[in-house]
């Protein structure tokens, strides 16, 4: 998609970070081409952004003390995206918002943009990464009850069942034989419980011995690029139920036979 930073000086909003200074994945090492397990992985993950009739994004401008920085946001939430558009930009020019839609992208395609972007050295776009407030709110009332103190978490929230004694995580069937299995890592802490209750409620005396850790994705997606453990092929983003309700309306119906 072709960047269009003629309308991030029309779009440029009043204000501090326009899209909550996620900018993580912005600061990671500078890597080679993504690699084909890490696209893989990030694959089944929708994120949302703005984009004209044409498909180009929308560039958001601000000021940052004597430099301009033009921010993409990519919204984890569909329903966050059509916020921004409504509550934001409509009231900012709401000519110019009128042409403007939300455009699905997966995860992967995102990781790429970056990656490519961080090989820029005079680059001044910044692609932000914004995750629900929700969570990211339930990941630091839990951090803050396992003794640590953050108030704010900068990054995007993954919450993953595993076990207290030995460090290894849950798992659950790949597809319906259920030969291999997967590492689930949710967006959604809801999710991650339920996992949690129901494998509590299928062996109650290992309950003790579980809990749900907060990860960072940003981290998770650094260890797929840079590690060599056979075991992240078995990490399995799983999109929160709102992307799921997403994909699902986008898949064409099966023909009854």
């Amino acid at each position: 998609m072709k960047l269009l930073v003629r309308w991030g000086l029309t779009l440029g909003l009043a204000g501090s970070v326009m899209f909550g200074g996620i900018l993580g994945i912005n600061n990671l090492q500078a890597l080679a081409l993504p690699q084909e397990q890490v696209v893989k992985t990030l694959q089944e993950v929708p994120v949302f952004t703005l984009t004209n009739a044409q498909g180009e994004f929308v560039v958001i401008s601000r000021k940052n003390q004597s430099k301009t920085i033009s921010q993409v946001g990519f919204f984890l939430s569909k329903k966050d995206a059509q916020i921004f558009l409504e509550q934001r930009l409509k009231k900012e020019n709401p000519q110019l918002a009128s042409t403007i839609r939300i455009t699905p992208l997966s995860l992967a395609e995102y990781y790429k943009l970056v990656v490519e972007n961080n090989k820029k050295k005079d680059s001044n776009v910044v692609f932000s990464l914004v995750p629900s407030k929700q969570q990211v709110d339930q990941a630091i009332i839990m951090l803050n009850t396992s003794g640590k103190t953050d108030k704010k978490f900068d990054g995007i929230p993954l919450f993953v069942p595993k076990f207290k004694q030995d460090n290894s995580y849950l798992t659950i069937p790949k597809g319906q034989a259920g030969k291999e299995r997967l590492i689930p890592f949710y967006f959604e802490k809801e999710q991650a419980v339920a996992l949690l209750e129901a494998f509590k409620k299928a062996k109650p005396q290992e309950a003790a011995n579980t809990e749900i850790q907060v990860l960072d994705l940003y981290r998770v997606i650094d260890t797929l690029s840079s590690s060599n453990d056979p075991s992240t092929n078995k990490i399995f983003l799983f999109p929160s139920r709102e992307s799921i309700e997403f994909i699902r309306s986008i898949v064409p119906a099966q023909p009854k036979k």
